[in-house]
């Protein structure tokens, strides 16, 4: 998709973040955002996804924008990321599960006022060129030894992750992907979207890692070139 949207819906969503060429699966019930995907559905078929800025990852109900409880209007982090409504289901009890497909971050130029029920902003594509070529496949090459560092971090975190599935990935397509659903904190996330470069993110993964590993007695080795 080459021609983006100046004008885009977002959906601002605490420890959800979408990288280019990423698949994100999000399961849609609140009617406000509800509306959000059958607008989109009618126009370019996109939304841009992006995180609040003030907020933290929590498993309580209250303020929690995970459970449409939270403020209506948080402040937001300026980079997020566009993604094409891939795929659309409407479950029995009315919810809508979508996956989007990441096609380029953006910067928030300014927020539209608007009188739909979900938010809209501008966006400036122009930093994020890069998002659109073709990776290349030789930027890094993973090791057995990051396997074994990731199990070792997904092991002390207590999470349950299928690696399996992720093995035979491109190397774009594996650190994207474990940067979107390791269980890392908001401002982590954040961090791993705004890199330049894929290099850069892998980089960032390991030191996250390693910063969290050490409190189980547990130390990554760095085996990413």
């Amino acid at each position: 998709m080459n021609d983006l949207p100046i004008t885009l819906p977002i959906f601002p969503l605490t420890g959800a973040i979408l990288l280019p060429r990423g698949h994100l699966p999000l399961n849609i019930f609140e009617p406000r955002y509800k509306k959000m995907i059958e607008d989109a559905r009618k126009n370019e078929g996109v939304i841009g996804m992006i995180q609040p800025s003030k907020m933290a990852i929590s498993s309580t109900i209250e303020n929690n924008d995970n459970f449409g409880t939270a403020n209506k209007d948080p402040d937001l982090y300026n980079i997020g990321c566009v993604g094409l409504i891939s795929n659309f289901e409407e479950t029995a009890n009315g919810q809508y599960f979508i996956i989007l497909t990441g096609l380029r971050r953006f910067r928030i130029t300014e927020e539209i006022a608007t009188t739909t029920p979900y938010r809209q902003i501008k966006a400036d594509y122009s930093e994020f060129i890069q998002d659109a070529a073709e990776p290349d496949i030789g930027q890094i090459k993973t090791t057995d030894s990051f396997f074994s560092a990731l199990k070792q971090y997904l092991n002390a975190m207590d999470i349950k992750i299928d690696l399996n599935a992720f093995e035979e990935l491109a190397d774009e397509e594996l650190i994207n992907s474990l940067a979107m659903v390791c269980p890392f904190d908001a401002a982590e996330k954040q961090l791993l979207l705004e890199c330049g470069a894929l290099k850069d993110r892998v980089s960032l993964m390991m030191k996250i890692m390693d910063f969290k590993l050490p409190q189980d007695g547990i130390s990554s080795d760095q085996h990413i070139h």
